[in-house]
């Protein structure tokens, strides 16, 4: 008997736990994502993106690396350390409205560059 309850309590457990994640997932700020060096070819993909105030955006390092991601007036959401690995990652949230100019560093002159609109 011990052990059918258990096994019910841990089901009812797993249940909770799943209505939970339900629950809060949603109110996970992720915009969009975004490709440094996508293709091999020294841009972000996409280069412009819009997004809504206190979501995030995600960069991911493709090919032809290091890349970063400095924004223009902002040293508080830029990344300026170099992402050397391909797949490596980092997640920007942009508090409030406005246009948000980006570039990586060591690419600009090639034109890696892009803005996020933030509403």
């Amino acid at each position: 008997m011990k052990i059918f309850k258990l096994r019910y309590l841990l089901q009812a457990w797993w249940l909770f736990v799943i209505a939970i994640a339900v629950a809060i997932g949603p109110s996970i700020a992720y915009a969009t994502e975004i490709t440094m060096g996508s293709g091999g070819n020294l841009i972000f993909s996409p280069n412009e993106v819009t997004i809504k105030a206190g979501e995030s955006v995600t960069f991911t390092n493709g090919e032809l690396p290091p890349h970063n991601v400095v924004v223009k007036d902002h040293p508080e959401l830029s990344h300026s350390d170099l992402a050397f690995m391909g797949g490596e990652s980092f997640t920007v949230t942009f508090p409030e409205s406005g246009e948000y100019e980006f570039q990586c560093d060591p690419h600009a002159g090639a034109g890696m560059k892009g803005v996020i609109h933030v509403e």
